[in-house]
């Protein structure tokens, strides 16, 4: 069996005193990451920590060799295109800082659409030309005015969760259009003998506090579904409990202090829909008076007519 290479013998018992000295160790994904985008985030990142990108093999070997507890078990998220990140910050305050750093960028191609991708209706810089074709091709409704070409109406190019082209990828970089989020993504975090993940560290306070008081409201709403008396149900109870004795007590006309009030005013009420039917009786009673006038009236008129004809017949 060959011996390693020096070179890597060194480097990792360079990076694994590097783990022994740090307090906290972590291990960040690069993947996407052009050199200038991550130069720039090292930069950045000077003050705070500590960067050291190396192959993955070699990295798992270093933690490994490390003589902290449990760190061994940091070398299941040393794969792919990864860096050491070493730093005196928290592993929340790390994570939080490296999601601070988190930049928009063009797309080359290959990359998962974070949301759709919606080009808008505008006039480009573009004078007539093959980009005309591009965008057709695309498409991407375009036309010219005035010696530049203008898209039309907007377009979905791309839906969230599809693969950006890398012919898409160069028409959204002509029109400076940054679909894409880069950055240092933390995989996990080593301190104090305990691995802390990336779905652990991004746990926000608003969140917790969100989940606290969910499940708040759902441990009293049980609470009051089967009668548990605590202090936080008691006066749910007392009212509950007031209300369904007014309910009782108005339903079996059960008169005392606390509902005389309710009582009078339901009185004045029926009071008020007797007097409004006695007196419909009374109106449609004289309605039906001045009807039968009016029928004896007509009668009478009618005799009356007859008498004169008769009359009127005999001197005629």
């Amino acid at each position: 069996m060959s011996e390693p290479a020096k070179w890597k013998v060194e480097l990792v018992d360079s990076i694994t005193n590097e783990i022994n000295n740090s307090p906290v160790a972590a291990v960040v994904s690069i993947k996407g990451l052009r050199n200038k985008e991550f130069q720039k985030i090292r930069n950045d990142l000077r003050s705070d920590a500590h960067i050291k990108v190396m192959r993955a093999r070699l990295l798992q070997r270093a933690f490994k060799n490390s003589n902290k507890k449990s760190i061994g078990n940091m070398a299941e998220f040393a794969n792919g295109q990864v860096a050491l990140l070493t730093t005196k910050e928290t592993p929340k305050s790390i994570y939080d800082i490296l999601e601070s750093k988190r930049t928009k960028a063009a797309a080359r191609g290959g990359e998962i659409a974070e949301d759709d991708i919606i080009i808008e209706p505008k006039e480009t810089n573009f004078p007539p030309g093959p980009m005309i074709t591009v965008f057709q091709k695309a498409g991407i409704p375009a036309g010219i005015e005035k010696g530049k070409i203008v898209i039309k109406s907007e377009v979905k190019l791309v839906k969230k969760g599809e693969v950006i082209t890398k012919d898409k990828a160069q028409i959204l970089e002509k029109l400076e259009i940054l679909p894409v989020t880069v950055g240092l993504d933390l995989l996990s975090a080593y301190e104090d003998g305990i691995i802390f993940t990336r779905d652990v560290l991004s746990i926000t306070v608003e969140s917790i506090m969100a989940d606290l008081s969910k499940a708040f409201f759902g441990a009293k709403n049980i609470a009051m579904e089967i009668k548990y008396l605590v202090p936080e149900t008691v006066k749910e109870f007392i009212s509950k409990a007031y209300l369904e004795a007014q309910e009782l007590a108005l339903t079996t006309n059960f008169v005392d202090e606390k509902n005389i009030e309710i009582f009078i005013r339901k009185a004045a009420i029926n009071a008020g829909a007797i007097n409004a039917l006695t007196n419909k009786d009374l109106n449609n009673e004289n309605i039906e008076d001045k009807k039968e006038e009016k029928k004896e009236e007509s009668k009478e008129e009618k005799s009356e007519d007859d008498a004169a004809s008769g009359l009127g017949a005999l001197f005629g």
